[in-house]
């Protein structure tokens, strides 16, 4: 039987090996209109992340502001009743319309005239002062204590606002009630008492 000189091929041991398909000869890459496409869109997205980090990151300040100054009075208010004299939460440096923003201390009242004496009265707590872009209370009250019982030594009620000086992100509403039971709201951005004003 013979072979066809195709079928001898096929059979033979020395077949030959195809070459890739080659593309257009030239350099591979970007052109200049793909290049700088891709670094506009990039420079947009950078921009929208930016100003949504701002903004979270200023949300969670406040929020921290908040907590910090709820766990302040808290202590206030347990350690006045575990010592059984008056705690004061005041503020270190007082502003008009930034009572607390310049810092708090929560000290024990020994003497009970409601005035921080250095000699006499323990420091339980301090906080230093907040950037000027944080606002704590409104300036009408810089100082409030609370009993040997929990309840507030003034009788009325306190308010405190945790804001933003320009209303841009939500603040928080502190109350204290004359029991000493702290309350805590949220109050949405640019509304009373956070529109920055």
């Amino acid at each position: 039987m013979k072979l066809s000189s195709n079928a001898a091929v096929a059979n033979s041991p020395m077949r030959c090996i195809e070459r890739p398909a080659r593309g257009p000869t030239g350099v591979r890459g970007f052109t200049m209109v793909e290049l700088l496409a891709s670094l506009a869109v990039l420079a947009i997205l950078t921009t929208l992340t930016a100003a949504s980090m701002s903004s979270t990151l200023n949300n969670n300040f406040i929020y921290a502001t908040q907590t910090e100054f709820v766990a302040s009075l808290a202590l206030a208010r347990s350690e006045a009743v575990r010592r059984g004299l008056p705690v004061v939460v005041g503020a270190t440096t007082p502003a008009a319309g930034n009572a607390f923003g310049g810092g708090w201390t929560v000290w024990v009242d020994t003497n009970g005239t409601g005035v921080f004496d250095a000699h006499s009265d323990p420091v339980l707590r301090s906080h230093e002062a907040l950037p000027a872009t944080i606002q704590v209370g409104d300036g009408t009250t810089t100082a409030f204590g609370f009993s040997s019982m929990g309840f507030l030594t003034q009788g009325t009620t306190v308010d405190i606002k945790v804001c933003p000086n320009d209303g841009s992100v939500a603040g928080f509403d502190i109350t204290v009630q004359p029991n000493g039971i702290v309350d805590v709201a949220d109050v949405a951005a640019n509304t009373t008492p956070c529109n920055g004003a």
